[in-house]
């Protein structure tokens, strides 16, 4: 599980002069007044300007976690590896350790389960998911047909281009303590990848959105 940052669009002088267009103005550096700019379109929700900036990830999770991030598409673009054209079945999410059902909420989890034979069966019932998949592939199944056994822990991939606005809706949601661990893993990952862009050229909008 992992995330990459492969491009990116745009700096907080971009925000700001999205902003200042509206008086027909623009400038070439930025400033202390920018900084104070920024402050004020956060402050009054005027969030427009922040979706110029772009950021584009690739992305490698297993689907459970995918189908969690893909929830935000508003703003977003996701393109992901396909089942039917490849064999991705060679990698997979290990479970290092169990959570317990938490008490007050339906979907999280709280504590964990010391329960090592437990842990070794999900990983023969992978091993063996696997390899029925290859002989299913072996056998001339068709890869769309036969990935219908593979486990949710199976790693996919995909590429992930949107709004600075969009993905900072997303982790200010995704780094809650209330999300799942594994997701706000990944979501983390990626806002630490973008804080350490050579010259942090969104410094001033992150901090503005408590992030």
């Amino acid at each position: 599980m992992q995330a990459q940052l492969i491009n990116f669009f745009g700096d907080d002088l971009m925000i700001t002069n999205a902003a200042r267009v509206s008086y027909g103005k623009s400038k070439n550096v930025f400033d202390e007044k920018d900084g104070k700019l920024i402050n004020f379109l956060v402050e009054h929700k005027h969030v427009a300007p922040f979706r110029h900036p772009q950021l584009q990830f690739r992305i490698e999770c297993p689907i459970f976690v995918e189908r969690q991030l893909f929830k935000h598409q508003v703003g977003m673009s996701a393109n992901s590896i396909s089942g039917r054209y490849v064999d991705f079945s060679d990698n997979y999410f290990t479970i290092e350790k169990l959570r317990k059902q938490s008490k007050s909420s339906k979907q999280g989890s709280e504590g964990e389960i010391d329960n090592p034979e437990l842990l070794e069966k999900i990983s023969n019932f992978v091993q063996q998911s696997s390899s029925l998949y290859k002989e299913l592939c072996d056998a001339g199944v068709a890869k769309e047909q036969a990935r219908a056994i593979l486990p949710l822990c199976l790693e996919t991939q995909f590429i992930w281009t949107g709004s600075l606005l969009s993905f900072i809706h997303f982790w200010n949601l995704r780094l809650k303590p209330d999300t799942q661990e594994e997701t706000r893993i990944i979501a983390l990952e990626m806002l630490n990848l973008v804080k350490s862009i050579e010259g942090n050229p969104f410094e001033f909008s992150l901090k503005s959105f408590n992030l």
